[in-house]
């Protein structure tokens, strides 16, 4: 029965289309978080047109990189496929930040939405439709992150010194 289960991870991980298995290990289950966000961006992160776009940093905890194209994040839960990623991955034990500009002909990293700062919910899916992790944030105030108290934990926060690509403390 184990030879069995692994014949069909081995066959799940061929198909191209079934990216959820390339970066883990057979059983494994994927594990990222929504770390940080910003909704209303001023003068903090910058992207690389100039613009100050909101944005949302992704974290992966695990020990290995974790391809995410194909998977979906949406500022809508009841439509979870407003935005589906292609070409951008999450390291290993690090960080990915995606900027919530509504404007995709700037790159990979920017979706195709952009954030209320009057709140709202944020959340990610795998190429299966499984939700990986959902936020839901009030009104934000200008240059002020929501984010959680440290790295992948239950807690968030508003944050005045926020550190997007970094560990949060």
């Amino acid at each position: 029965m184990p030879t069995l289960l692994l014949l069909t991870l081995a066959c799940a991980k061929d198909d191209p289309t079934d990216t959820a298995l390339d970066t883990q290990d057979p059983g494994s289950a994927v594990v990222l978080h929504i770390n940080e966000l910003m909704a209303s961006n001023s003068s903090g992160v910058q992207d690389e047109g100039g613009a100050y776009p909101d944005w949302i940093e992704l974290y992966n905890p695990g020990d290995q990189d974790i391809d995410l194209t194909g998977y979906r994040i949406t500022d809508d839960l009841d439509e979870p496929d407003k935005y589906i990623l292609a070409g951008v991955t999450v390291p290993a034990g690090g960080y990915l930040l995606l900027y919530a500009d509504g404007d995709t002909d700037e790159g990979l990293q920017h979706l195709g939405f952009k954030l209320s700062k009057d709140g709202e919910s944020v959340g990610l899916y795998t190429v299966a439709d499984e939700l990986v992790d959902s936020v839901r944030f009030e009104a934000q105030e200008t240059d002020i992150s929501y984010a959680r108290v440290s790295d992948g934990a239950a807690e968030w926060v508003t944050d005045d010194t926020p550190t997007p690509g970094a560990a949060n403390e």
